[in-house]
């Protein structure tokens, strides 16, 4: 291939690729043992006492999530299925660590959000304006949206905050995202889905991070695999985000953008 060549790649097989890397990195730590220790990235069940992702809707009321998290030395996102009386939501929970010149890259919309989602891959969906309301960390943005194929009422959400003043591209130090779809054939009033928003948290933002409230039950190690939770266990997953995790951080060198380095993209 000449100098002048060029390469086309999709976004599908960037994300492939990325995929990939992290897996591989993920099944190389324990053969590593003691080379790297806590700083090699994981995908593990969340242990009790370590949960972020609060939501504290009724139809969720005593139902223990499944939880997931993904930690490198850079980032840890976390990963909450909330599933009940036919209700389900999933949301995503990102954020870079602090003192480490790290931002997340995150560049989506709330459709964009919606659309990473296994469930609402599967399924034709007519969408409904864009919205925002207020809540105790700023603002959040709401789309509502009908899965046709399931007959189900949902919408999707999205917030990034705590932006680096001294990042070049001023890019946010946290985000969060999901979406929450009412059991099939029930209404989700503007009201209802307003009230279901200002239900949703962030322990160590909303909340002490010491506080279990609103938790949704102690947190049992998962019998299932971490990984097949959080990005669905096949093609017909009704549940999971195959991009999980999304390794949105990026170091960033104070004051130079084009010196900015990248990883696991």
């Amino acid at each position: 291939m000449g100098r002048g060549a060029s390469i086309t790649v999709s976004a599908s097989m960037m994300d492939r690729a990325r995929s990939k890397i992290i897996t591989v990195l993920i099944v190389a730590a324990p053969i590593l043992g003691g080379c790297a220790g806590a700083n090699m990235p994981a995908i593990v069940t969340v242990p009790p006492g370590d949960e972020r992702i609060v939501f504290t809707a009724a139809e969720f009321k005593g139902m223990t999530p499944q939880r997931v998290k993904y930690t490198d030395l850079w980032q840890r996102e976390e990963y909450a299925l909330f599933r009940a009386n036919g209700a389900q939501a999933e949301i995503i929970y990102a954020s870079a660590k602090e003192d480490a010149s790290t931002a997340l890259e995150y560049g989506y919309t709330v459709e964009g959000t919606i659309k990473t989602w296994n469930l609402n891959k599967k399924f034709d969906i007519q969408w409904r304006k864009v919205q925002r309301i207020a809540v105790p960390f700023g603002d959040i943005f709401y789309k509502p949206y009908l899965l046709k194929g399931k007959n189900r009422e949902c919408f999707g959400f999205a917030r990034e905050w705590d932006h680096l003043s001294d990042d070049p591209d001023h890019r946010p130090g946290k985000v969060l995202f999901g979406y929450f779809c009412a059991k099939a054939g029930e209404h989700i009033s503007e009201d209802g889905i307003e009230e279901l928003i200002q239900r949703i948290g962030v322990r160590g933002v909303t909340e002490r991070l010491g506080s279990r409230r609103g938790s949704g039950g102690d947190v049992a190690p998962a019998s299932a695999d971490a990984v097949m939770i959080a990005r669905g266990a096949d093609a017909s997953s009704e549940s999971g985000n195959a991009n999980f995790p999304f390794g949105f951080a990026r170091h960033y060198i104070v004051g130079n953008g084009d010196g900015r380095l990248t990883r696991l993209k």
